[in-house]
C-alpha cells in the first residue's frame, strides 16, 4: 500500500509539499513556501509534520518559491538525500533561493522576523541537487523510480510520474498556459493509478492566450500617447523574459515607437543567463528564431538595472517609459518603490499580468481599492489599472482537462485536486466527475492522506 500525504497546496494555492510513503522508502514531491495572507508566513516557521531525516529523496517540479522555498529548511531539519529536478530547474532554484535568503536576512535585521534557514543550509541544499533530463526513468530505491515530463509552465518545469510499489503516481506540478510565448506545449505522462493535479484556474476559462501581444500593445500605446509610465509587476522567472521577447516583437514587427524599457529585478536579470544556457528547452519556433539572433531578449532600448542606485536612477529618465519589476504580487521587491512613486499619477498604467494571492498588495489594488499603504505611506490610486489573465503561466479549465485526458488513468483510478482555492477546486471537481466516469475525484485538505 502507498500513502500520499498533503502538507501544502491543499485548500490553498501555495506551499506545495507532498509526502509519499511506500513499503521501502519515503519521498517528497516539492517543498514550497506558503505565500499570500499575512498569517501564512508564520506557517513556514513550523517544523515539518514528518521526520526530514527519514526522507530518501525529493523531486522538484519547478523553481517557483511556492514549490522550492522550504528546501533549505528541510535540509536544516536533517534531510540528506538527493534532490532531483531538470538542469534548468536546478540552475533557477539556486538564484531563487539565494534571493529569498537575502530578503529573509533583511526582514530579520529590520523587523526581527525568524530565519527559516542560514547560508550553510542553502549551500548544502544546492550540493544535494541531481539534474535529470525529461523522459528518462531514474531509479530510486528497490525498484521505485520516476520520470519527468515537460509541464510547459516555466523553463525546466516538469510533471512527475513516480512509480512506487508498482503504483503509478502522477504529480502535475504547475501546468502551463498554451500556447506559451517561449515554451512547448505541456506533456501528459502516459498512465497513472492516481493523478495529483493543480487547479489554480480549474473551472474557469480565461482570455485567449494569443492576446498577450494585443494586451501589451494597447497598454504601451496608451502610455506613449499620455507620455506616462507603464508599470508591470512580473515574476522574475518566465514572465519577465516573456515580456522582453514580446516588447522586442512590438518594436521590430509592429513598428511601435521605441521607449526606454527597464528590467528592474536582479533575479530576473540573472535568470536571463539561465535561459540562454537552456535554449534547447524553448519551443521549436523560438529555437529557429534564436538561431538568427545572438540574444532574443536584448534590444537597443532595454536597460538592465541590477543595483539599487541604478534602480533609483530610473526616476530621472523622462517618460514615456516601461518598468518591469518584481515581485509579481507586489509584496516586497522593487515594484513597491515604483508603485509608491507612480501609482498616484493619472498617466501611469499598471498592467497586472499574474495571479494575486488573497491578502497581498497586488490583490488589494486589483480589486479596486482607492488607496493602499505602501512602505508606511497611503497612496491614492489614480493610475489606469489593467488586469489581464492572458499572461498567466497556469493552464485554464479546458487546458487542464486536455492535459488530464492525455494521461490514461486506471479505470479504478483517482484524481486529487490541489493548488487551488476551495471554491475553484469544488467547481473543477464537478467538471472532472462528468468527464472521468468511474474514477474517484477528491479535493485535498491540509494534512489529509490518500491510500492506494
Amino acid at each position: 500500500m502507498v500513502k500520499i500525504h498533503f502538507f501544502g497546496a491543499a485548500g490553498r494555492v501555495t506551499g506545495s509539499n507532498f509526502l509519499i510513503e511506500g513499503s521501502k522508502a519515503r519521498y517528497i514531491v516539492d517543498c514550497g513556501l506558503f505565500q499570500g495572507e499575512e498569517t501564512i508566513p508564520k506557517d513556514n516557521e513550523q517544523p515539518f509534520p514528518y521526520d526530514s531525516a527519514q526522507i530518501k529523496a525529493v523531486i522538484v517540479t519547478h523553481a517557483h518559491l511556492d514549490h522550492i522555498g522550504r528546501l533549505p529548511k528541510l535540509v536544516k531539519e536533517g534531510f540528506r538525500g538527493p534532490i532531483y529536478a531538470t538542469a534548468a530547474t536546478a540552475d533557477l532554484t539556486v538564484l531563487v533561493l539565494k534571493d529569498a535568503l537575502h530578503l529573509m536576512e533583511r526582514h530579520h535585521d529590520q523587523e526581527g522576523r525568524a530565519m527559516l534557514y542560514e547560508q550553510a543550509d542553502l549551500d548544502r541544499t544546492v550540493a544535494q541537487f541531481h539534474p535529470v533530463p525529461y523522459h528518462t526513468k531514474t531509479e530510486l530505491l528497490c525498484g521505485d523510480s520516476f520520470t519527468l515530463y515537460d509541464a510547459g509552465h516555466i523553463l525546466g518545469s516538469a510533471s512527475v510520474l513516480l512509480e512506487v510499489d508498482d503504483k503509478k503516481l502522477v504529480f502535475s506540478g504547475d501546468i502551463g498556459h498554451w500556447p506559451s510565448v517561449l515554451l512547448p506545449q505541456p506533456e501528459s505522462p502516459p498512465g497513472a493509478d492516481v493523478v495529483i493535479t493543480e487547479a489554480t484556474y480549474g473551472g474557469e476559462e480565461r482570455e485567449d492566450p494569443e492576446d498577450r501581444l494585443t494586451v501589451l500593445k494597447k497598454a504601451l500605446a496608451w502610455t506613449i500617447e499620455r507620455k506616462g509610465v507603464l508599470l508591470i509587476p512580473a515574476f522574475s522567472i518566465e514572465r519577465s523574459q516573456e515580456l522582453l521577447f514580446l516588447l522586442h516583437e512590438l518594436f521590430v514587427h509592429h513598428q511601435l515607437p521605441r521607449v526606454p524599457i527597464f528590467l528592474d529585478s536582479p533575479l530576473a536579470i540573472e535568470a536571463l543567463e539561465v535561459f540562454e544556457r537552456h535554449k534547447e528547452l524553448f519551443a521549436k519556433k523560438i529555437q529557429t528564431e534564436h538561431g538568427r539572433r545572438d540574444d532574443i531578449f536584448d534590444f537597443g532600448s532595454l536597460a538592465l538595472t541590477p543595483t539599487v542606485e541604478e534602480s533609483k536612477d530610473i526616476n530621472d529618465v523622462p517618460p514615456p517609459k516601461v518598468i518591469i519589476a518584481g515581485s509579481g504580487m507586489m509584496v516586497g521587491g522593487r515594484i513597491a518603490h515604483h508603485l509608491k512613486h507612480y501609482l498616484s499619477r493619472p498617466n501611469t498604467c499598471l498592467l497586472i499580468i499574474g495571479f494575486q494571492a488573497p491578502g497581498t498588495l497586488g490583490e488589494r489594488i486589483a480589486n479596486g481599492r482607492g488607496a493602499v499603504e505602501i512602505a508606511g505611506a497611503y497612496i491614492t490610486i489614480r493610475a489606469n489599472v489593467v488586469r489581464t489573465g492572458a499572461f498567466s503561466g497556469h493552464a485554464d479549465n479546458s487546458e487542464l482537462l486536455r492535459w488530464l485526458q492525455g494521461t490514461e488513468i486506471a479505470d479504478d483510478g483517482k484524481v486529487v485536486i490541489v493548488h487551488s482555492e476551495p471554491g475553484r477546486a469544488k467547481k473543477f471537481q464537478k467538471e472532472l466527475i462528468g468527464i472521468l466516469p468511474g474514477r474517484t475525484i477528491e479535493t485535498a485538505t491540509y494534512a489529509s492522506s490518500l491510500e492506494i
